[in-house]
C-alpha cells in the first residue's frame, strides 16, 4: 500500500474516533482521567479524548501536505507514530468503562503507577547524583589549571552543577510529596 493510501485510511479512522471521542467528551462522568495517554506518545494532555484524536489528525494533515518533501524514512516513522496513536485511542475507547467507573482494578491500577512513578523518580534522583560527581569531577580537574581559558570552562562548569543540584532537589521534593500522599 502506498503513503497516500495509508495517509487517506488512517485520515477516515481518525474522523470517525474523532466523532466517537466528541460524543464521550460530551457525557461528564466522575472519574474522568485528567489525562489519557503517555506524553511520549501524544504532545497534549487533556480530559478530553477528542484532543488526542485532534493530536494525531494534525500529524496526518502535516504528512499529507509535507509527504513530497519529506524522505521515506521519515514518512514511514510519522506513519507508524500515528498508527501506534490510532492504536492507543482504540484501546481506550475499548477500556472507556473500565477507566470511568472507580473499582478495585482502578484502584491496583494507581496504586501500580504510583509505585512505578516512585521508582522512576528514584532513578532519576539516581541518574541525576551520578552526574553531579561527573561534574564534582570535570570541576576539580578545571580548577587545577590556572589559564583564562580555564576559568571560562570551571565557571560554565559550576553553573551546569548548580543546574543539576537544583533538578535533583526538585526530584527529592517529588519523592518526598509521592512518599506522603500528596503527589497523585
Amino acid at each position: 500500500m502506498d503513503t497516500q493510501q495509508q495517509i487517506i485510511q488512517l485520515k477516515t479512522l481518525l474522523q470517525q474516533l474523532l466523532s466517537w471521542a466528541q460524543q464521550l467528551d460530551r457525557k461528564k462522568k466522575a472519574g474522568k482521567p485528567t489525562h489519557w495517554f503517555d506524553s511520549a506518545l501524544f504532545s497534549c494532555h487533556s480530559p478530553d479524548l477528542a484532543d488526542y484524536v485532534l493530536d494525531s489528525l494534525r500529524h496526518v494533515e502535516h504528512l499529507q501536505r509535507q509527504a513530497e518533501h519529506l524522505s521515506i524514512a521519515a514518512r514511514q516513522r510519522l506513519i507508524e507514530r500515528v498508527n501506534e496513536q490510532v492504536n492507543a485511542l482504540t484501546l481506550a475507547f475499548r477500556n472507556r468503562d473500565v477507566r470511568q467507573a472507580p473499582s478495585i482494578t482502578r484502584t491496583k491500577a494507581v496504586v501500580q503507577q504510583l509505585a512505578a512513578s516512585g521508582q522512576q523518580l528514584y532513578q532519576q534522583l539516581s541518574e541525576y547524583q551520578q552526574f553531579e560527581q561527573r561534574l564534582l569531577d570535570m570541576v576539580r580537574l578545571a580548577q587545577r589549571d590556572q589559564s583564562a581559558d580555564a576559568t571560562h570552562k570551571t565557571l560554565a562548569l559550576q553553573a551546569r552543577l548548580g543546574r543539576c543540584r537544583r533538578a535533583i532537589d526538585e526530584v527529592e521534593q517529588q519523592i518526598q510529596q509521592l512518599e506522603s500522599g500528596k503527589l497523585v
